[in-house]
Formats: structure tokens, sequence, C-alpha cells
């Protein structure tokens, strides 16, 4: 279906699809109504909210990610002297601080029914949509990886999590399964701690089964770490449904390990020692003196070791396909929309962003590489992908008729360097001229005039204009 996309907005609208907007929209108009009710002056940026305006703010969060501005206060951002008036065009700092306040993707008077059955259920139907359509729209190849990623977040939530070699240290934890060639997320799984319901596998073995049942019975192999690792899922995976192999690092603990192979005083640094059972391989490599690797392997692997390195070929597999989560995890923290919240439903918002900031820049790229086209970088992508979703936003601003003269010219400057008139579209026969408000009277006056200046093309009144001889022009 998305085989030949190739522009930016309809290539990231293949993951924040109409129907997760039209889902904020809803309930965050139901919170803005209880907002309301809490507030003496009630002005326009506290009016309910719609689909085009929740695009620009998605526009908005794209270009903090590309500009590296979203650890901004709200202050700094919106103000025009020090980031610029692309942000402030698009709309207030008071109506961008309110949106984000009320942004709600669920019905708030279900919870306390229904969050004992589900602690994710805020954000669990978005969620839900949003991980069908990665599924759907790509094909992986045979290397898959299956790691975690940790979303940075120090606020309450039922299930956060402490990872201390992880950058964030605290955060929510999503198991999830990435292409190893492309770095492209297929599924993920968000990790709710003692209330995950395993049907009493082991954690490791339930999210790889879970992340692969869209895989199933298609031969790919899965690496993964020794947190996922087991002997019982090597096995199982090799028979039907699932009907795939799996390659990982493996405890030192686990008690299917012979004691022959583990490390001793006698055994030379660099020294490698195979143990087969059927189709599965267990190696034991030894890189420093006081460190031991165990591997395993249902790829029905040979004893072979690499001659440039003394490395076994199994560990060398690994070391090149482990690194699709990472990696994904590392794209989406180098142009990232996260903000300073409170809220963990806004932080897991903030990170379906950047999961589909990367996942629509590996389409694109897919794409134009088999039209045997150059692709944009990354940085112009996501300032093209900003653009699309804010200009929208603005043209509709602009038919406002009591906006401020000089947020109108800003908005106006912004729009003309985003939308170029085209050749073809300049006519030589001119059109009728429209009556419009005067720049330059008050917009109490509401002095409409066809009159405008043969410069800027500013409408101008009796009132404001000057005439001019033939010799002074």
């Amino acid at each position: 279906m998305c085989r030949n996309i190739v522009d930016p907005l309809l290539c990231f609208q293949l993951y924040i699809t109409d129907e997760i907007i039209h889902e904020i929209v809803k309930w965050t108009n139901v919170e803005m109504t209880v907002k309301r009710q809490n507030l003496k002056n009630i002005s326009a940026s506290y009016r309910d909210t719609n689909t085009m305006e929740i695009w620009a703010l998605v526009g908005i969060l794209t270009l903090t990610a590309v500009m590296k501005d979203n650890h901004l206060s709200t202050d700094d951002l919106f103000d025009a002297t020090f980031s610029g008036t692309r942000y402030v065009s698009v709309m207030s700092r008071e109506r961008f601080e309110f949106i984000i306040r009320c942004l709600r993707m669920d019905d708030k008077t279900l919870r306390p029914t229904l969050r004992s059955d589900d602690a994710f259920l805020p954000v669990r139907k978005i969620w839900e949509i949003f991980i069908n359509q990665c599924r759907q729209n790509y094909v992986p190849g045979s290397n898959l990886t299956v790691d975690e990623q940790l979303l940075g977040f120090r606020g309450r939530c039922p299930f956060r999590m402490y990872i201390p070699n992880k950058p964030d240290k605290y955060g929510i934890k999503f198991p999830m399964m990435c292409d190893a060639a492309t770095k492209y997320m297929l599924d993920a799984i968000p990790y709710l701690g003692k209330s995950t319901k395993t049907n009493g596998l082991p954690l490791g073995e339930f999210y790889v089964k879970e992340l692969t049942k869209t895989v199933h019975g298609t031969n790919r192999n899965v690496t993964c770490d020794n947190w996922f690792t087991s002997i019982p899922l090597a096995k199982n995976m090799l028979q039907a449904p699932i009907v795939g192999t799996i390659v990982g690092t493996i405890r030192s603990n686990k008690r299917e390990i012979p004691e022959e192979i583990k490390n001793s005083r006698s055994r030379p640094v660099g020294s490698s020692i195979f143990c087969f059972d059927g189709p599965l391989t267990l190696v034991s490599y030894k890189p420093k003196p006081s460190k031991m690797v165990f591997l395993l392997s249902s790829c029905d692997e040979d004893a072979v070791i690499n001659n440039s390195n003394g490395k076994p070929d199994m560990i060398l597999f690994y070391n090149q396909t482990k690194g699709g989560v990472d990696s994904f995890d590392q794209m989406c923290k180098s142009m990232s929309a996260n903000r300073k919240t409170n809220r963990w439903p806004m932080a897991v918002f903030y990170g379906m962003l950047n999961m589909a900031f990367v996942n629509s820049y590996i389409i694109y790229c897919h794409n134009k590489i088999n039209k045997q086209e150059k692709p944009m970088s990354r940085k112009e992508f996501m300032k093209k992908l900003s653009i699309d979703l804010t200009t929208p936003w603005m043209q509709e601003r602009l038919q406002a008729p009591t906006l401020k003269r000089t947020l109108r010219d800003n908005i106006t400057n912004v729009l003309k360097n985003v939308v170029p008139p085209s050749p073809e579209n300049i006519s030589d026969e001119p059109e009728p001229k429209k009556r419009r408000y005067c720049g330059f009277c008050s917009y109490k006056k509401k002095r409409m005039t066809k009159a405008q200046c043969c410069k800027c093309l500013k409408a101008i009144c009796g009132e404001h204009n000057i005439d001019v001889c033939q010799d002074c022009i």
C-alpha cells in the first residue's frame, strides 16, 4: 500500500493516522470543557480544538525535534527574538500550553473501573492503532532483532522501571522487534511489571513469542540478548507454528550449560569450545582472562572459527545483527520530540511520534532508492514534514479578521518562503480585485477597500493612500 509514497507527510500519516488524531481531538475537547469551568476569563486561547490544529501541534513538535528545541521552556520557544517567528506563526504560547495541558487519548471516567485490568489504558487504543500500522506497512528481512527500549520518564507511573545501564536510567520499558538491516520497528509491547499476564511462561520467552507473532512460520532468524534467550525457547521456536531460529547470548548460571565449557584458568584467552544438541549449538568463547561469553544458536551451526580474528562465526553473526533496536533507539533520541511532562501518557505519545519519524523516513528512503533517486537527509525530511503539517493551519489563521497586524505579517512571510508562486499559476490577465480590510486602520473600524500597494500588496483605504506624481515616482 505504501510502496510508491515519497511525500514526507504521506509517509508520516501511515503511522500517525487520522483515526489517532480524531481520537485525540475527541477526548481533548472533553478535557477542555472541564478545564474551562475553573477559568474566570475565557479567551479564544481556551476554545475547543479540531483536527487541523492538532496536526499543527504535531508539526510544532516535529520542528522542535529537528531544531533540538524540545528542551526549551514554552516562554523561550515562543519568544520571537530567541527562536524566530515560525513557532508563534503557528499558534500562541498560551494556546500551545493549554492544548498540551488538556491533551487526552481516552475517556477518563472509565479509568477507575478498567485500569485494574489494563494499566496501559490511557493510551491503549491509539497505541494499538499505531503498532498495527507498523506491522502492516513493512515486510521485514530475514534477520530480526529483539531487545528493549527505555522511554525516559521520572514521574509517577505504576510500571516505571530502573535500568542502570541505559542512558535514561528511569522510564517505561518496551520490548521491541526491529529489522536488523534497516532498523525499522515492527512491533513493541509495553512492559507493565507484575501485572503482565504471561500464561505461565518466563518473561523473556513470552515477549519473544508475542513480538514474533506476525512472522511465525516464515523461517526468520531472531537475535536477542541474555534476558530473552533460553534453551526451551530455542527448542520451541523450531517447532510449528513458530518455525524460526534464534541466536543470542545466554547467562552463565543456566543449568543447561555443562561444567566442562565454563571458565577455568587453564583455558587460553581467545579459545572456543562448542557443544551440540541436535539443531542447537552452544559456544563458549573466552575474550579476556576473567570473562566468558556463552552464545546459543538454533541455526544448526558448525564449529567454524574465523581465520582473521580467531572468533567463532556465530559470534560474528551475532555482532552484525544484535544492534537493530539499539540503533533505532539512538535514531529516536537524535531527533526527539520529548518535552518535560509529569504525565506518563504524554511521554508515551512523544515516544510514538519519535518512532513514527524513524519508520516514515525508512519507508521514504526505501521508495526513493527504488526509483533510483537520491533521498533527502533526515534533517531536511523532518523540516519538510513540519512545514506540511503546519501550513494549512497558518493559512486558516490568516482568515481571522481580528488577527494582529504583526502576526499577520509574520505568517505571510513564513508562507511566502514555504509556498513560492509557481510560473504556471501566474496568469497574464489581471484577477478581479476583491474588497479587503485596510492593513493600516484599526480592526474596530472594519474599513474595506479594493486599492492596494503596488509593492507589498497591502490593502490601503483612502485615508492612508498617498498620491505621487509621475516625476516623483
